[in-house]
């Protein structure tokens, strides 16, 4: 028997990037305000046991415990009331059995239900009296009401505080079965993967009692000491509720063959089938019940005897696992939310919007029964080649389709060309079919080379990905882009999350968060071992920085040949036209016109020493992180992508944005081991 355990403690001071302009919104919005950092604790604790029962039976087991509350105030707080926290446990067990030369199988079960902020004690300390005041630098009209443009300031307080549990267990089982003489060689695998209890629930809680939100407008946007006024206030009708709990359920088996018809030829062939269910707890209705089929199919051919020349290519269907989908709600277990609004900004809060409470089923929600998984449809050739001198070089072409991500399509809507018109079910506004998207899809094309080199006394490693992508296909239906502007589909650099469930490309907000699509990425690491035990190492990491999202700016007022700004309908109901937006896109497609932040460089670098005591030794070390002391912010600020907005990625032709990279650290450490 074995057994293994660990401990871990950490106690983390982290920065957050604000420029002068920033700092000085901060200070002129709130009081006595000092700029303050992120504190981060983490624990961590694990332990392992393994039995070897036999010479051909393994039996290991674990337990971990974590918990890691941490800060997550950003550059726009006022003061620290940001905070969430992810751990909980895990314990698993795995049986590994070898049955003869031909034969062997593994058998595994573990739980896990570590979540994004499940205990409530996290926010201790955190939650601070009244709303949360939010002030933007403009505002502009938005379905008949203000709303804030480009975020500067939130003060005071949080929106909400959410807590998630979640839990899982999974069986598992593999065998492995090694047959030759089948004209060649053959490894037949198969197995099966079972998740049945699969859940995940959100509850939020509302801080002032559910007064939880004002919204403001600055009254100078070029001198924010002249302070702000109130254009939108919210009450919530409790201070409490839990929005959302889902259980899914996922029940794969898989086979596959890896076949060598000669020692120079390998092909393998592959299929998983996951019958994937997702059903909503509050309302009892099931979200998908849905086979998920991926072949996989791939091949390697020595070009060479020696082995030194490999060609390899491979394609495939991977789908995304479930709860992983991102769906709308398909229930309105909201509380009562009563809006006040200020349009004239005269200080009396002339409109008041009332949207009831309800635990009943959305019905502006609709469900496609062929709702399945998002999958990714990816082939890739590559060919390696071994140099003499203990140098290789490895080159792959790839290319990778994201497919039937989830989406919100409109089908309420009624148009006349490119004037709205109305609804066809007169009760409700815009009803969103949940469904996948077929109308548009990422598609990344990958070039990418690795170099290594090894001698003696030193390794090299570097690599080059060159990455090209683009959106393929067309508008989703009815939505507004489509009939204000349907020449800009085009989008070939930021092309936002491929998680899914846009429904309006002309919010201006759309589509912004793409920290996922760059052009380069460049590394270089090695290590020289140097006289006396001394150890060199380094690393240098250069990326090119991810893209805005769609540049988009602001006309005047909303253009009359879209409809009025409001329609009547038959039964008398007043409903906002929802291509009266004064939004639009800044270019003549979408990607053209984005901004992309600085080139982030990073080198590090780590100089060891090592001392041994007869079986024993010290590791004394000096680490140097961005040891160019490289400022390279890596995110837009709230608005980053508007022409209309204070927060605009360049002001007067300097560059501004956030998530500044860590200034250059020296750590000192010693290790003894024994």
């Amino acid at each position: 028997m074995f057994f293994f355990g660990a401990y871990r403690y950490s106690r983390q001071t982290l920065g957050i990037a604000r420029d002068t302009q920033q700092v000085a919104y901060l200070q002129a919005l709130q009081p006595n305000f000092e700029p303050f950092d992120n504190e981060n604790r983490f624990h961590y604790a694990y332990a392992k046991a393994t039995t070897q029962f036999s010479p051909s039976q393994q039996l290991v087991a674990f337990v971990q415990n974590d918990m890691s509350p941490q800060d997550a105030n950003w550059y726009y707080n006022g003061s620290r009331f940001e905070r969430t926290s992810y751990g909980g446990k895990a314990v698993g067990v795995r049986l590994s059995s070898v049955w003869s030369n031909h034969l062997t199988t593994k058998l595994a079960w573990a739980y896990n239900d570590k979540s994004l902020t499940r205990d409530k004690s996290v926010f201790e300390g955190y939650q601070n009296p009244g709303p949360s005041v939010q002030v933007y630098s403009t505002t502009a009209v938005s379905g008949g009401n203000l709303s804030g443009q480009g975020l500067v300031a939130a003060l005071n307080n949080t929106l909400t505080w959410t807590m998630s549990p979640t839990s899982k267990y999974t069986i598992q089982g593999d065998a492995t079965y090694y047959k030759s003489g089948w004209i060649g060689s053959h490894e037949l695998q198969t197995g099966f993967f079972l998740q049945p209890n699969n859940v995940n629930q959100n509850d939020v809680e509302y801080p002032n009692g559910g007064a939880n939100l004002e919204e403001a407008v600055l009254k100078d946007r070029n001198n924010p000491a002249a302070g702000y006024t109130l254009f939108h206030k919210r009450v919530m009708g409790v201070a409490s509720i839990t929005t959302s709990s889902v259980k899914a359920q996922d029940f794969a088996v898989y086979a596959q063959d890896t076949w060598k018809p000669n020692q120079r030829l390998s092909i393998s062939a592959g299929l998983r089938a996951d019958y994937v269910t997702t059903k909503d707890m509050i309302f009892d209705k099931m979200l998908e019940e849905a086979w998920n089929i991926g072949p996989r199919l791939g091949a390697t051919y020595m070009v060479t005897k020696d082995g030194r020349n490999v060609l390899r290519g491979s394609w495939g269907i991977v789908h995304d696992m479930p709860q992983s989908i991102y769906i709308s709600s398909i229930g309105s277990t909201r509380v009562e939310q009563t809006d006040y609004y200020d349009n004239n900004l005269d200080g009396t809060f002339e409109r008041t919007v009332v949207l009831p409470p309800s635990t009943a089923l959305n019905q502006s929600r609709e469900i496609d029964p062929k709702f399945h998984q998002p999958f990714i449809q990816e082939g890739v050739l590559g060919f390696a080649r071994q140099f003499p001198g203990q140098m290789s070089v490895d080159v792959t072409v790839l290319r990778r389709n994201y497919k039937d991500r989830p989406a919100l399509v409109e089908v309420n809507g009624v148009y006349d060309g490119v004037v709205f018109k109305g609804y066809k079910n007169e009760a409700l506004n815009d009803v969103f079919l949940i469904t996948n998207n077929t109308y548009n899809w990422f598609v990344y094309t990958g070039f990418e080379m690795s170099v290594s080199k090894r001698t003696k006394r030193m390794q090299l490693l570097g690599g080059y990905t060159r990455g090209w992508q683009h959106l393929d296909g067309t508008w989703q239906p009815n939505d507004p882009a489509a009939f204000i502007q349907p020449e800009a589909f085009a989008n070939n650099a930021g092309l936002g999350t491929w998680r899914g469930n846009t429904s309006n490309s002309l919010t201006g907000t759309s589509d912004i968060r793409s920290p996922s699509w760059q052009k380069h990425v460049f590394r270089l690491g090695g290590s020289y071992n140097l006289p006396w035990a001394v150890t060199l190492a380094s690393n240098l990491t250069v990326l090119s920085g991810p893209f805005s999202g769609p540049i988009v700016t602001r006309i005047a007022a909303p253009d009359p040949r879209f409809g009025p700004s409001s329609v009547t309908l038959s039964n008398g109901r007043s409903v906002p036209n929802p291509l009266a937006t004064t939004i639009r896109f800044a270019y003549s497609d979408r990607g053209e016109g984005q901004l992309k932040t600085p080139n982030l460089v990073v080198w590090n670098a780590k100089l060891q020493k090592d001392i041994p005591f007869g079986a024993r030794k010290i590791q004394l070390s000096i680490d140097v992180f961005n040891l160019l002391n490289g400022k390279a912010d890596q995110q837009f600020k709230d608005g980053g992508n508007q022409l209309y907005s204070a927060n605009y990625g360049l002001k007067d032709g300097v560059w501004q944005g956030t998530n500044r990279q860590a200034p250059r650290i020296g750590q000192l450490s010693a290790r003894f081991q024994f």
